[in-house]
């Protein structure tokens, strides 16, 4: 069931996103797909391989470190929404994710968010990314690796994200 987002008032929509394992990029991409909207996925430098990089990882999310990123290729400005997405480590948003929206968010219209996790709930992340922010995001969500691997509330849950977006943004 795609929504046709670009189709409906030429509304520009863009999903970016970070992922290590995997499970971050499949929302990014179901999300784009059902939106029928542009995808860019956020790589991070620094080597984050194995047990040791896993560790320093989640040390330098915890100490709200940034990341060195690659360049991007489509520019947020040029969207009036972008959707962003990010796993959870150690209780915080990804380094990436931190450096693209320090380096980009004064320049994004307006924003949504998802977040994947191991187990907790999203709330306090959801709290630090308003800190990030000039304005609050439209519509925020979190989806833990059970409720991915469980097709029907994962589907139920990202169906609402999207058109919470589609209500909220566009008329």
């Amino acid at each position: 069931m795609k929504k046709q987002a670009n189709e409906k008032n030429n509304y520009r929509i863009l999903v970016v996103y970070y992922s290590k394992t995997g499970h971050t990029r499949k929302i990014a991409q179901d999300i784009a797909q059902q939106m029928d909207v542009d995808l860019e996925e956020i790589t991070d430098l620094d080597e984050r391989g194995g047990t040791l990089g896993f560790l320093k990882a989640i040390k330098v999310s915890i100490t709200k470190k940034e990341a060195k990123i690659s360049e991007i290729k489509r520019i947020p400005s040029k969207y009036d929404l972008v959707i962003m997405g990010s796993p959870i480590w150690g209780g915080k948003i990804t380094p990436a994710l931190r450096t693209y929206i320090n380096k980009y968010g004064d320049s994004i219209q307006s924003t949504a968010f998802f977040v994947s996790s191991g187990g907790k709930t999203p709330d306090r992340i959801f709290e630090a990314l308003l800190g990030l922010l000039k304005e609050k995001p439209v519509a925020m969500i979190g989806i833990s690796l059970s409720e991915l691997k469980d097709h029907n509330t994962y589907h139920a849950k990202l169906s609402s994200f999207i058109e919470n977006i589609i209500r909220i943004k566009m008329p």
